[in-house]
């Protein structure tokens, strides 16, 4: 029994320490961690960076913590090998209504796209879709 309780032991500290280890290089930066604070709003989705000629683009998860005016909305061009931030980018508004709990307001991307080489299509929460030019760094509604 005293080997059951050692073990037990040893396989808590393990995933203590796992818990506590730093993020690795393939481990996305906390500028896409998000932040849900209600149980009334539901997790964002979770939307996968895409990697394109060795820049990754992937959602700013918290926008507020970021220092932007607004919690989601925002794209962010990191380059792929060293994690540095190029630039980011707005892609869409969203206006919080006052007297409203905010959190329930935030609008996060539903899906991320590679479109040809220079074009992400972005589709939000509320099914708002846009157009993000890679070269330009510009967004615009999606016809």
């Amino acid at each position: 029994m005293r080997w059951i309780a050692e073990r037990s032991a040893l396989l808590l500290a393990c995933a203590l320490a796992a818990c506590a280890a730093p993020l690795s290089a393939s481990s996305p930066p906390e500028s896409v961690a998000v932040n849900n604070k209600s149980s009334s709003r539901i997790p964002a989705p979770k939307v996968a960076p895409v990697v394109t000629e060795g820049v990754r683009y992937q959602q700013v998860g918290n926008g507020l913590l970021a220092g932007f005016e607004q919690m989601g909305g925002y794209l962010a061009a990191h380059d792929a090998a060293s994690g540095t931030l190029l630039w980011t980018l707005k892609v869409y508004d969203n206006r919080r209504v006052p007297g409203k709990e905010g959190d329930v307001q935030d609008v996060f991307f539903k899906s991320m796209v590679l479109q040809g080489e220079d074009t992400l299509l972005i589709e939000n929460e509320r099914g708002g879709r846009y157009v993000v030019d890679l070269k330009t760094r510009t967004a615009k509604n999606a016809p």
